[in-house]
């Protein structure tokens, strides 16, 4: 694995502070990538991030589901998305006020207030007890995280035979050096860990005391989401610059990065649930 240290809260929350608003002009309200059946499809932003959620709330076993806990829950939206589906009481969390706030108002916006709500927390270091979820989502946040350390206390707070949804960057094959040097450079902007492969990713999980049911390979369906924000950004660079100020020209530069045409940088959704017993 990469000797590139993983990005502290702190950092990560300045990040976010720089780019939230930037994030809602340029992508809408779902901050996560998008999942086109094909390249010819012409699915909208919202149609694909959507149907990315959808996904994920497949994969995730909510028949036998009470409770869940969403990890980086950024505005709400797949939160909400999972209401609209699933009769579970959700708790998102995330070290970013101004994000909580707004998921909070829509809650009370959307009348799920009873039960969803966001609330202010470390996701490696949850104010839950042992075993307190049914469902833990950790949908593009892990990144931006030590993972080991985040999927020890996911288990933690996971009930024996609960399960896990992690989205996450794969490595799907080698690179060559300018290739990783720009892929190392782009997850530094980002404040995001290194990007593992397959292998190191089961291991990770394995390791880490959960049981991995299934690590889906979703790269041909994403490698349009990097694609369409540099088109976005490009088209209205000096707009934006003028409605938020240069101060945002270092954040327009990261998401426009030529790392978006970088093909073994994929995208994975990994499946796993805490053992029922030992």
């Amino acid at each position: 694995m990469s000797g590139q240290a993983a990005p502290t809260s702190e950092e990560t929350n300045r990040f976010y502070e720089l780019t939230n608003q930037v994030l809602l002009d340029i992508w809408g309200e779902d901050f996560h990538h998008g999942y086109w059946p094909s390249e010819e499809d012409q699915s909208t932003i919202p149609e694909a991030t959507d149907r990315l959620t959808r996904l994920l709330i497949e994969k995730t076993d909510f028949e036998h589901a009470t409770t869940m806990l969403d990890i980086g829950c950024g505005i709400g939206t797949p939160a909400f998305r999972v209401a609209e589906v699933a009769d579970v009481r959700i708790v998102g969390v995330s070290n970013n006020q101004e994000q909580l706030d707004e998921a909070n108002r829509k809650a009370v916006e959307k009348g799920l207030a009873d039960r969803v709500r966001f609330e202010y927390a470390d996701a490696i270091d949850l104010p839950y007890p042992r075993d307190a979820f049914d469902v833990v989502w950790v949908f593009e946040a892990i990144m931006h995280m030590d993972r080991a350390r985040l999927l020890r206390e996911a288990l933690r707070v996971l009930r024996p035979g609960g399960r896990l949804i992690v989205t996450d960057h794969l490595r799907t094959g080698p690179m060559s050096e300018a290739d990783d040097e720009l892929v190392r450079r782009h997850m530094e902007a980002m404040h995001a860990g290194p990007v593992l492969d397959a292998d190191e990713y089961r291991a990770l999980v394995r390791e880490s005391g959960l049981e991995l049911i299934e690590l889906l390979d979703v790269s041909e369906h994403t490698q349009q989401t990097a694609r369409r924000v540099i088109a976005t950004v490009d088209r209205r660079f000096d707009e934006l610059v003028a409605r938020y100020g240069e101060e945002v020209i270092p954040v327009l530069k990261v998401f426009n990065s030529p790392v978006a045409y970088v093909r073994e940088l994929g995208y994975l959704v990994a499946v796993a649930r805490k053992p029922v017993s030992g």
